[in-house]
């Protein structure tokens, strides 16, 4: 069997984490992880990018290709490699070594902020200082002492999270280091007991055994009985997220309450935030001075490549008034109103001159929420040739696409390509293929059939939009 990874001792490296990311966006992660925290040790799995080193709250918040950042507990095999019965397993798995949940817990309550604690989000933050500054001292310090272990702050002000500018947590004592010392490493004591909830993603083999309930119900009655924790569904101080499948086993502490795709920046929500960032980063936006969304919509990408890269100059275009309300609220929410620009007019007639972009970055509409009279397979050459007009020579052109146009893309137009070969469909399944019934449907749209020769194909790369497979689509412009 193989060994436990977190059981040989406490994080030689540095501290150990994990982000969990949408199918396909690990690749986004992990270049986030080299190029933003140098991180030590990285390791992709299947939904999830593991890594080590030394960081504060401020250094994790850059993530913007991530879902989630989980403080690493435990890491193993799956459970199904462990000899006995499947509940002995789980409570030895899971639970293991005591210290080391406590060590992990100290580490994890470096990361939380006061409101954290207070089960609000972020955003609020400056709201409730306001509120705790109208307070007196004297009604603060009854307040501490009334006031239950979830809904307090975990340290006083001189052990409060580290300022936004540094950029490296120093080494923590831990939990027996303190013993040892005789000095707490937070106001509250450890043995209060700690508000809590357990969520578990369950799947394989083991779900044949037990339901993902089952699972969490047996590992919070274990945590009750080996810690005196209180069980908490609706405000717990802490979540414990366990995810076993067939390929491994997982234990973490998520750092913070709110998803990192949940922007603060944006105010009218669109294409996932996650998403939208990944697109900008295969745009090579870093070397551009002007960049163009003809589809913009709310402009979620426009936000998201204008906080990452604010040297650029951002022009956001849309036919729908209603949708250009919301992007213009969202860049007025961001406060990048002097970088980005936006236009009401249709992408079957950009109002831009031609070789003016530098890059033409869109989201082509599909699925059922986005409705138009022609068939976008129809409209497809019209709006490439469009974007084609505006891109300066040596421009990058990236495409948000579903499958399905995707393969109808790569079939029926002609790219450069950098090898001199035909294009092959990366990434998609049979479901994409041309039926009978497409192929008839086919015969009666004539569609065209162009050669888009000044645009060099790049590459493509299949994401999952949750029920909805998708592709990015990546080429240049070249003489």
């Amino acid at each position: 069997m193989a060994e436990d990874s977190t059981s040989r001792g406490l994080r030689p490296h540095g501290y150990s984490f994990f982000c969990t990311a949408g199918r396909g966006m690990e690749r986004f992660v992990m270049d986030e992880l080299s190029s933003k925290l140098s991180a030590d040790q990285i390791e992709c799995m299947p939904g999830k990018v593991f890594f080590q080193g030394n960081y504060d709250l401020c250094s994790l918040r850059k993530m913007k290709s991530a879902e989630r950042i989980f403080l690493l507990l435990r890491k193993g095999p799956p459970l199904t490699e462990y000899k006995g019965n499947a509940l002995f397993s789980l409570r030895k798995f899971v639970i293991g070594d005591s210290h080391l949940w406590l060590d992990t817990l100290q580490i994890w309550k470096q990361f939380q902020e006061p409101s954290a604690q207070r089960g609000i989000s972020h955003r609020q933050e400056k709201s409730l200082k306001r509120k705790l500054d109208d307070n007196s001292s004297t009604e603060s310090k009854t307040c501490k002492k009334e006031t239950i272990v979830n809904e307090a702050p975990l340290y006083s002000e001189e052990q409060a999270p580290m300022e936004a500018n540094t950029q490296l947590l120093p080494p923590k004592p831990s939990v027996r280091d303190a013993e040892d010392t005789g000095h707490p490493l937070f106001e509250h004591d450890i043995s209060e007991p700690v508000a809590f909830r357990v969520s578990c993603r369950c799947s394989g083999v083991l779900t044949k055994k037990m339901t993902a309930q089952d699972i969490g119900r047996i590992i919070g009655v274990a945590l009750s009985q080996q810690f005196g924790w209180k069980p908490d569904l609706r405000r717990p101080m802490l979540e414990v997220f366990v995810h076993l499948n067939d390929m491994y086993s997982v234990v973490g502490f998520p750092i913070l309450r709110q998803p990192l795709a949940s922007r603060d920046y944006i105010q009218s929500t669109g294409l996932r935030a996650t998403t939208a960032w990944a697109m900008a980063s295969l745009a090579e936006i870093s070397t551009a001075q002007y960049v163009l969304d003809p589809m913009c919509g709310v402009g979620t990408i426009l936000l998201e490549a204008a906080m990452e890269w604010p040297h650029a100059t951002f022009l956001g275009i849309d036919k729908s008034e209603s949708q250009l309300k919301h992007a213009l609220n969202n860049v007025k929410k961001a406060g990048v109103m002097n970088r980005v620009a936006l236009l009401q007019g249709s992408v079957l007639g950009l109002p831009v001159l031609s070789e003016s972009m530098d890059v033409v970055i869109s989201d082509i509409p599909f699925g059922k929420k986005f409705t138009c009279s022609k068939d976008m397979k129809e409209l497809l050459p019209d709006i490439i040739q469009q974007m084609e007009r505006v891109l300066r020579i040596g421009g990058v052109l990236v495409l948000l696409l579903s499958q399905k146009l995707h393969y109808h893309l790569k079939t029926n137009f002609n790219f450069k390509s950098n090898e001199n070969k035909t294009l092959q469909i990366d990434g998609l399944d049979s479901s994409c293929q041309c039926s009978s019934k497409d192929s008839k449907a086919k015969e009666q749209i004539a569609m065209k059939h162009l050669d888009f020769t000044s645009l060099t194909y790049i590459e493509s790369h299949s994401i999952s939009l949750g029920v909805t497979e998708a592709v990015f689509f990546k080429c240049k412009k070249t003489s």
